[in-house]
């Protein structure tokens, strides 16, 4: 017995692997009331969950190393079937010491069955699985006037799976219009095109109320070299609403002709012409061949040919927040007015106040995805005050409707935001699911879980973006609580996530997140800038590819919109299909190299 590979250490084994059970057993009994409260389909998951658990309390990395060196398991892919694992280990100890092996795993949720649970809670929430591929493809909609019914046939075509809608931009109708056209599309094209819509949630951004005079720029197209290669293309209006249009007195609408010009000297200081183009009762159109800043009040001259018909102004821009530039030690307020009594003090107006008092003095205010970090000093009548402490440019501009994020507190506003409420409701009547965004407790889950029960729709899925410091450090109950709902998954909101925990958390965090949705038998969907250099330009850099291989490890991978988003899909799909015969999930899968023939 003595030669066998357990026979030096075995006894030290199995009192380990007694030990760990002993754990597991206990965060078990811990957690029966999480566990008892799940929907029945998950229970066992939920189960599973609190023995990973109580295995993940303790470091066990020697431990691994020893019986890897035995020629056992290491536990290191256990992470959906924890107890059968450990059972298994420790019956084969005991029968080498010639005992009788350990009893069983009761629950029969052994690795079979592990993976049966997830592939099965995978195409519930998904769809049905891709004919070429495990792994789905999710892509960020753009907006409904980019949304036609080539879009649609080229991303279904690359092997788009699921379509996202960010509820946070458009608006309700234009969100229906791409919902009708790319289902209908799928439909054609013979695949499910599940659509999820995901709520803006607690998205918090400050504005500036301080306003200076608007300028308008427009740029020109041009090549590497310099060269305009599409004129600036604008329209003459007598009002300005929006967008690439110049005001200029309103008796001169109806008298415009093709070849018209209208001389200036923008507010730059540089001479241009506008030339007339198109000119009807509907719109004028004028382009002008280099670029140029516009403000209200600028001399315009009209001419025709030789002739100057009249002189007058630029009409009325509206005007704008202005621009904050912002160094270390620099103070910031926030509060509900955007305004303060403070000379020396830049104000910004915070859309949820209430929330503010939930901050603590030390703590750190974000502001940028990261550009700007201050930190919280005191609450006072004008509102929480921070003292600017790290900026990635000194000094940095701050611009108006910038996100702002509190890493270390923990903020919750225990309620559904009337945009939350709009785009909710819209979900439940013509998409398949929805993602909640910024989960942040338990009783965010629960909020929306409720409003989807209430709806009676059944099949209609919930997946949870994971992207704050509050969802991590609150993670256990957030999922015990996901688990009352059925179909459910998870998003890694890497971007949102990377500005809470810092790029170099993220990299482990990440990891961590795949490990415990799989302990639970929950799709994961590993999400932010995957392909994203593709997406936009075409051409993908070393890195990206490097993440999309990673990324085909969690059930389904997202990409945002761009302008090649369709060249993107189809290299995604490519990558995991060769990939998948190399990886799946953490384990290597060794086919047949030819390196090796």
């Amino acid at each position: 017995m003595s030669d066998s590979p357990a026979g030096k250490d075995g006894s030290t084994l199995r009192q380990r692997l007694r030990a760990l059970l002993d754990t597991i057993d206990q965060e078990m009994a811990a957690r029966a009331a999480n566990v008892a409260a799940v929907l029945p389909q998950h229970r066992i998951s939920a189960a599973n969950f609190a023995c990973y658990l109580g295995l993940r309390s303790r470091d066990i990395h020697l431990l691994q190393l020893e019986l890897a060196a035995a020629g056992l398991s290491s536990l290191g892919r256990c992470e959906g079937h924890v107890r059968d694992t450990l059972m298994r280990l420790s019956a084969w100890l005991e029968s080498e010491r010639g005992d009788a092996p350990a009893a069983g795993n009761s629950d029969g949720l052994d690795w079979a069955k592990a993976e049966s649970l997830l592939h099965a809670n995978t195409s519930a929430l998904l769809g049905p699985r891709p004919t070429d591929r495990h792994v789905y493809i999710m892509v960020t909609a753009p907006a409904a006037a980019e949304a036609d019914a080539a879009w649609a046939d080229a991303l279904l075509a690359a092997g788009a799976d699921v379509l996202r809608i960010n509820g946070a931009h458009d608006s309700p109708a234009e969100w229906a219009k791409i919902v009708a056209l790319f289902k209908a599309r799928a439909a054609a094209a013979g695949k499910p095109g599940r659509v999820f819509v995901d709520l803006p949630g607690p998205k918090l951004r400050v504005d500036i109320r301080q306003m200076e005079k608007g300028v308008l720029h427009l740029p020109r197209h041009k090549d590497r070299l310099g060269r305009t290669t599409v004129p600036t293309r604008l329209q003459i209006v007598a009002h300005y609403g929006t967008g690439a249009q110049v005001p200029v007195p309103s008796e001169w609408l109806p008298q415009l002709r093709v070849g018209d010009t209208l001389m200036l000297v923008d507010a730059g200081g540089r001479d241009r012409v506008l030339t007339v183009r198109a000119a009807g009762p509907e719109a004028v159109i004028a382009d002008c061949d280099r670029s140029l800043y516009i403000t209200s009040g600028l001399a315009l001259a009209w001419r025709r040919g030789d002739e100057e018909l009249a002189r007058g102004m630029i009409g009325e821009l509206p005007r704008q927040p202005r621009k904050l530039s912002l160094a270390v030690g620099d103070v910031l307020v926030l509060n509900e007015s955007g305004h303060t009594t403070g000379a020396d003090t830049c104000a910004l107006a915070f859309p949820e106040p209430d929330l503010l008092g939930q901050v603590r003095p030390g703590e750190r205010v974000v502001f940028d995805d990261g550009r700007i970090v201050a930190v919280a000093e005191a609450t006072g009548p004008d509102g929480l005050r921070c003292r600017v402490q790290q900026t990635i440019h000194s000094p940095a501009n701050l611009r108006s409707g910038k996100g702002v994020a509190f890493p270390d507190s923990a903020l919750s506003p225990g309620r559904l935001g009337p945009g939350d409420e709009v785009a909710l409701q819209f979900a439940l009547e013509q998409a398949d699911g929805v993602g909640v965004s910024f989960v942040a407790t338990a009783n965010e889950v629960a909020l929306i879980g409720e409003h989807i029960r209430r709806s009676g729709k059944p099949g209609f899925g919930m997946i949870l973006k994971l992207e704050t410091r509050a969802a991590l450090n609150n993670l256990p109950e957030i999922l015990f609580e996901a688990m009352k709902y059925d179909p459910v998954g998870l998003m890694i909101a890497r971007g949102d996530l990377a500005v809470e925990l810092s790029f170099e958390r993220l990299a482990e965090m990440q990891e961590e997140l795949l490990w415990f949705g799989e302990a639970c038998h929950l799709p994961v969907v590993w999400a932010t800038q995957v392909l994203d250099s593709v997406a936009h330009s075409g051409l993908p850099t070393r890195a990206e590819v490097t993440d999309a291989a990673m990324a085909m490890r969690a059930e389904c991978v997202m990409l945002n919109k761009g302008e090649h988003v369709a060249t993107a899909v189809k290299m995604l799909a490519d990558i995991i299909h060769k990939m998948e015969a190399h990886q799946y999930k953490k384990r290597s899968l060794y086919r047949r190299l030819a390196l090796a023939r």
